[in-house]
């Protein structure tokens, strides 16, 4: 009887508890307890009532339709309690602040340091700010990212050892089909470790959303593969979990809560090796100070748990991150898919330019400081092409982060956050030079490349040149196309080669009828390749040049090579033709002496040498940077007053060009 009397008691409480925690903590769920024993549970958003029934001996519990979803004998049930079902990540919970830092509010408090010029926007689906990266897939260096060290971290160690799950929620973007390479947006790898990656195809493998922990029994580095059979679709945000259960010897991944697969992975975690032991968002670890493996990714949270999740901790996330989604397709969005780039220079008068889709004339954004000490401003905006506005910087604007919001008539929608750094004047924007044509979404080197480096407009489109055996040039970037050697066959044995996007091979010839028949200022800028021996490399520059007179574009062609003897043999066969060495071993001086007036170099040549810029421009020689593929890559070579780079991204890279060129 008294046991009877205390459910009742507790029951009555019950019922008005259900009400409150439908009104104001829709995360908490209602447990009805057995003997230590969970019987019946659910979220208490769903719980309209709680009731005794029969002259009070038995226990029902309605939903909000009045629909009975549980009912047993009040003797049978020894508790009711409402409780957050949430797990709370006690590791690393980083959460991305607007002026391009972010921070651990997890127990553990670690420090997250940011690495470069990390973009970061406000996402209205999510109602925070995300981490957004725009790498090339796989990208060997990637150079924005965020950095969690945990090497003299023992407890998180520890947390890592003994059992642990990450959780992420996380977009990427490609072209066409996904390239099958392996990419990483939050990972603690190098030879062990734990975090996430798109896998490439391997066996039964594909291109898919991958939890992998490096567990054994031995001290031996040995993967667990813990795939899910989700291909990542572009622009498509996915909630992924990965859990290692140590006590249970298995690893599980889950999609949209959706447990994917388990497999076996006993043993004890093997840590990444010294200089490594860190988590990276954006890329993942190489060693102390550089991250690789990087793509176009959105990060919205990063988190790792000291516990090993149950299917219904992890069901309880996704809910979350599930509503939130369900929310934001109710709502429209004043604009979609919004980008720029945080950090740039700035100066009063000039502009600043955010990308997106379905912003209208009469717009207009509120910049909020958000600097102690900063001003706020308010800017009409200027539609541009493809996509996107510029807004003015008016006087008084000083360096600092700012929130953007933009207004239409009575609707608002916060944009993002980013950092102004306000200058007195920037140099002019680096010239864009298409790398293989402008060939995203076709073939690089293809006719088709080339055109729509042409219609695009960019300063040079680039291109590679071969010499068969009787003396053809033909385009192709590597020596072999579909696994024949050009430099070794005849002109009969690869013309009919077909590239990916189906068209034959092109002959140099064709691309200068191209120019001929163009209006567009854009030049082919041919890089002659290095043979199989330097008599050969440097008839291959004879016959580049007389192909070039012959077809009267001297005016729209440049020549680069690796070989100094080629890029001398041009120079000395037409002095007026402009032509640029790539090798990056000899000071502007030694060019200048064999009349060689550019300097093609990679970013790191001229970063270690940056008096080699000036020192070039005195001679009135050019600086070209290849191959620059990142927004900050791009904006530092400008203000390193680089006069060209190459690109795999020229739509990019001239966006970057039109902002240094506006605040010039």
């Amino acid at each position: 009887m008294k046991k009877n009397s205390a459910i009742k008691g507790l029951l009555a409480a019950a019922v008005i508890v259900a009400a409150t925690a439908v009104a104001g903590h829709a995360e908490e769920c209602i447990y009805v307890y057995h003997q230590d024993s969970i019987v019946f549970k659910d979220y208490a958003e769903h719980v309209d009532s709680v009731a005794l029934e029969n002259n009070k001996t038995q226990i029902s519990i309605y939903d909000t339709t009045h629909v009975q979803l549980y009912t047993a004998a009040l003797s049978y049930v020894d508790s009711i309690k409402f409780a957050d079902d949430r797990p709370v990540a006690d590791l690393l919970d980083v959460v991305f602040n607007p002026d391009g830092s972010a921070t651990d509010i997890s127990p553990m408090a670690n420090t997250v340091e940011a690495v470069g010029n990390n973009t970061i926007a406000w996402d209205e689906t999510y109602k925070r700010y995300t981490a957004r990266y725009n790498n090339p897939w796989a990208a060997s260096t990637v150079p924005d990212y965020y950095k969690i060290d945990y090497d003299n971290n023992t407890a998180f160690k520890n947390g890592l050892s003994d059992g642990h799950t990450l959780e992420t929620v996380f977009m990427t973007d490609y072209d066409g089909t996904i390239p099958n390479a392996e990419a990483k947006w939050f990972s603690s790898h190098q030879s062990g470790g734990t975090g996430f990656l798109i896998s490439t195809i391997s066996g039964s493998r594909k291109n898919e959303i991958t939890f992998l922990p490096n567990v054994n029994t031995t001290s031996k580095s040995k993967w667990i593969w813990c795939t899910s059979g989700v291909v990542p679709q572009p622009k498509v945000f996915y909630h992924v979990v990965g859990v290692w259960d140590k006590a249970a010897g298995k690893a599980y991944v889950y999609v949209n809560g959706e447990l994917k697969n388990t497999v076996a992975a006993k043993g004890n975690l093997r840590f990444p090796t010294a200089g490594s032991r860190w988590f990276g968002i954006g890329g993942d670890p190489n060693g102390a100070n550089a991250a690789q493996a990087g793509a176009k990714w959105e990060v919205v949270t990063a988190r790792v748990y000291n516990d090993v999740l149950t299917q219904d901790q992890v069901t309880s996330l996704w809910r979350d991150v599930k509503k939130l989604q369900d929310a934001a397709q109710e709502s429209t969005p004043l604009v979609t898919d919004i980008d720029y780039m945080s950090g740039l220079p700035v100066k009063v008068g000039g502009t600043y330019s955010i990308y997106g889709n379905n912003f209208k004339a009469g717009d207009k954004i509120a910049f909020t400081s958000t600097t102690e000490g900063g001003t706020s401003f308010t800017s009409a905006v200027t539609l541009i092409e493809p996509a996107g506005v510029t807004v003015k910087i008016p006087a008084g604007t000083v360096t600092g982060s700012y929130l953007m919001t933009l207004s239409r008539g009575d609707s608002t929608q916060v944009l993002g956050g980013t950092r102004l750094e306000v200058v007195d004047s920037t140099p002019a924007g680096s010239k864009v030079i298409a790398h293989r044509g402008f060939w995203l979404g076709t073939s690089q080197n293809s006719r088709q490349s080339l055109l729509n480096a042409q219609n695009l407009g960019v300063y040079g489109s680039e291109t590679d040149v071969w010499l068969t055996t009787d003396n053809h040039l033909m385009i192709n970037h590597d020596a072999k196309l579909n696994n024949v050697t050009i430099q070794t066959s005849t002109y009969d044995q690869v013309k009919d080669l077909t590239l990916s996007n189906g068209e034959k091979v092109p002959q140099l010839n064709d691309f200068l009828d191209m120019l001929k028949s163009s209006s567009s200022a854009t030049k082919l800028i041919i890089e002659i390749k290095k043979h199989s021996t330097d008599a050969r490399t440097v008839e291959a520059a004879d016959s580049a040049v007389a192909a070039v007179k012959r077809a009267g574009v001297q005016d729209k062609v440049e020549y680069i090579s690796f070989s100094l003897n080629a890029c001398a043999e041009v120079a000395k066969l037409d002095p007026q033709a402009k032509v640029s060495y790539l090798n990056g071993d000899l000071a502007p001086d030694s060019l200048y002496a064999k009349g060689i007036m550019g300097l093609d170099y990679s970013a790191a040549k001229f970063t270690a040498n940056p008096t080699w810029v000036t020192r070039a421009h005195e001679l009135g020689m050019t600086c070209n940077a290849w191959t620059i593929n990142t927004r900050s890559q791009m904006a530092e070579m400008s203000k390193m007053n680089i006069d060209f780079i190459t690109t795999d991204y020229p739509i990019v890279a001239t966006a970057i060009k039109r902002h240094f060129d506006d605040n010039h």
